[in-house]
Parts: structure tokens; C-alpha cells; sequence
């Protein structure tokens, strides 16, 4: 389908208006391709590099994508950036873990958790530090304490947040999936709604739909597509506030 449409829109008399800044845009391709210049292997049969990337940059106060990377150099079509999933690992954390639970009222960033190794429970990557606030637990990214938050405040509840946002692969599977509070999902996510959601933590929780897309006009039927930016309050303010602050550790 996203390859029809592609053809459709190349051939059939539309203009599209975007919100990419191509000093930005030539500026994420270059960060992308610098660094994973370390590795030079080809797929034999599509020629394509076999260890790819992508990145996505949101303008944090219009909402939109103003630069969106899908692949190592210029000549890959396929936006990886946009239509491929991939695990987060601890990157969600702050999404799905420590702002819902400071919206649940069970946590603040002074909240003491033990940190400690505990049996069918995940590994640090590094030492175990005991009794620590939710403060120094996300600037150290401890595994044990991100799992004992979201078992307390469920699975499901922190999901939702993410639903709230429009994730693209959520699977059902994940409500019971604990794994998912370090990043281990069933399908993965896409960067793009990494970066969206990180630019909601700094609206103070308020969401825009708003992607790279400004107005779409075809020839005879004028404009068929303008973005209103519609807006929806995911994360209360103080929790939003409350993790942007700890984020700064």
C-alpha cells in the first residue's frame, strides 16, 4: 500500500508542502552516515549497507518533523525512520515507566526503590546500588528499579500512554509482557514515535499529531489535506515537568 501510494503521488498531479528544513535534514543524513561509517558491509543483493540507521528530529514548539532520516546515504528509498520497528531498549523508560508512575501517584523523582538483584527479574549492566531515588536510578538507567516501577503501576497502564501517542506496533501480547519496561516489545517501535514521544515530555505532556506533512493540493480538486495540528493531553503537566527535570541528570 505505502508503495502504491508513493507511485499515485508521483504521477498524479499533487503538491505536497512539507516542514523539513533541508540545512537540517543534510545535517541528521550526515550525522547517520558518519556514524556508522565504521562499517562498510553491502548486501550482495540490494547492495544496501547491512548495518543501517535512521533518526528523526522534532521542532518541539510547531510539532512538526523537520528533518527525518531513513537510511545510510541518499540513494535507499525505503524510510526506515518511518515504516520499520526496532527494540528501544532504555530509551523508553522515561515513556512508559517513570511518567506514568509519577501520573500515578505512586512515585516522584525522590521516591527511595531498592535496587537490588531479584529473582525472574531483570540484570543492571553494571553494580546494584541498594536503596536509591527515582532520581539517580534514571541517571544510572537501572534496570531492577524501571521493572519495579512498571509492575507496580502495571504493564497495561503504562501502554496506554503510549497508545495515547499513536505507537504504530503495539501488540496486545505486551499487556502482560513486563519486558516491555526496559524496551523489549513484541513487534519494536519506530523512531519517529521515539522522537514524538520525547518531544510530548517536552509540551508538558501535551501531544501533537502534527508529522512532516503541512498541506497536500491536487490539480482540479485544490487542497485535500491540512494539517489543524490536533493536540491531546497525555501526561499531566507535573508529571511531564516532573520527568524533564530528572531527564536533565
Amino acid at each position: 500500500v505505502y508503495s502504491q501510494k508513493c507511485d499515485d503521488i508521483r504521477s498524479g498531479g499533487y503538491k505536497l508542502y512539507t516542514s523539513i528544513n533541508m540545512k537540517k535534514q543534510k545535517s541528521l543524513q550526515k550525522a547517520v552516515d558518519n556514524g556508522l561509517a565504521y562499517n562498510t558491509e553491502k548486501d550482495p543483493e540490494s547492495k544496501k549497507y547491512a548495518l543501517q540507521g535512521a533518526a528523526v528530529c522534532v521542532d518541539n514548539e510547531s510539532g512538526y518533523v523537520v528533518a527525518i532520516v531513513g537510511g545510510r546515504g541518499t540513494k535507499d528509498e525505503y524510510n526506515r525512520a518511518y515504516l520499520s520497528a526496532r527494540q528501544s531498549g532504555s530509551s523508553i523508560k522515561p515513556l512508559i515507566d517513570y511518567t506514568p508512575g509519577f501520573e500515578s501517584g505512586l512515585y516522584s523523582p525522590s521516591t527511595i526503590v531498592n535496587d537490588h538483584k531479584f529473582e525472574n527479574g531483570p540484570k543492571n549492566a553494571g553494580s546494584y546500588f541498594g536503596r536509591v531515588p527515582i532520581r539517580e536510578a534514571v541517571a544510572r538507567s537501572l534496570n531492577t528499579v524501571a521493572w519495579q516501577v512498571l509492575y507496580n503501576i502495571t504493564p497495561e497502564y503504562g501502554l496506554s500512554f503510549l497508545e495515547k501517542m499513536h505507537f504504530r506496533n503495539l501488540s496486545y501480547v505486551d499487556n502482560e509482557n513486563m519486558s516491555i519496561s526496559l524496551g523489549g516489545f513484541t513487534e519494536g517501535v519506530r523512531v519517529v514515535d521515539m522522537a514524538k514521544g520525547f518531544s510530548t515530555l517536552a509540551n508538558n505532556g501535551s501531544y501533537s499529531d502534527r508529522t512532516c506533512i503541512r498541506e497536500i493540493r491536487r490539480a482540479g480538486d485544490g487542497t485535500i489535506y491540512k494539517n489543524i495540528n490536533e493536540k491531546t493531553q497525555v501526561y499531566n503537566e507535573d508529571a511531564a515537568w516532573m520527568m524533564t527535570d530528572v531527564l536533565q541528570g
